[in-house]
């Protein structure tokens, strides 16, 4: 058996392609990631929208605030993955942070373009994509 994996894999790599998946595999995907993920933080909801022609990927997460970057890092970080093996073609990615302590919750935007540049060809750094590519308001 061992002797069949090793060149079913290299079939697969040369060969295959990036499974793609629809908003409800993805939508388990996403539940199943949050829960299973010791750093995660609780996810509350997400959503698959049209807004202006535009597909947008969104989460809602419970956040605290000693680690809003972080929890900025983790949603964006989960977004651009997810969006990466979906079948659809988000544009833009909605990350909203409800905190304990305060009534408003904050929300964070960013487009594919972005958040593919640097947390999967990592071209850009952290700062850049917070400067050029991140917009944070409170709703």
């Amino acid at each position: 058996m061992k002797k069949l994996i090793i060149p079913l894999s290299i079939i697969c790599l040369c060969f295959g392609k990036t499974p793609r998946y629809g908003d409800e595999q993805i939508a388990v995907l996403i539940n199943e990631y949050f829960k299973t993920t010791p750093s995660a933080p609780m996810l509350l909801g997400h959503r698959f929208y049209k807004e202006k022609g535009e597909r947008v990927f969104q989460i809602e997460i419970e956040g605290k605030d000693a680690n809003i970057r972080n929890e900025l890092l983790f949603g964006f970080s989960a977004m651009s993955q997810f969006a990466n093996v979906s079948k659809t073609k988000f544009r833009q990615f909605v990350l909203i942070i409800h905190f304990e302590n305060h009534v408003v919750p904050v929300v964070a935007k960013s487009d594919i373009a972005c958040l593919k540049s640097f947390f999967i060809d990592q071209t850009i750094d952290e700062l850049n994509w917070r400067k050029k590519c991140l917009n944070i308001k409170e709703m």
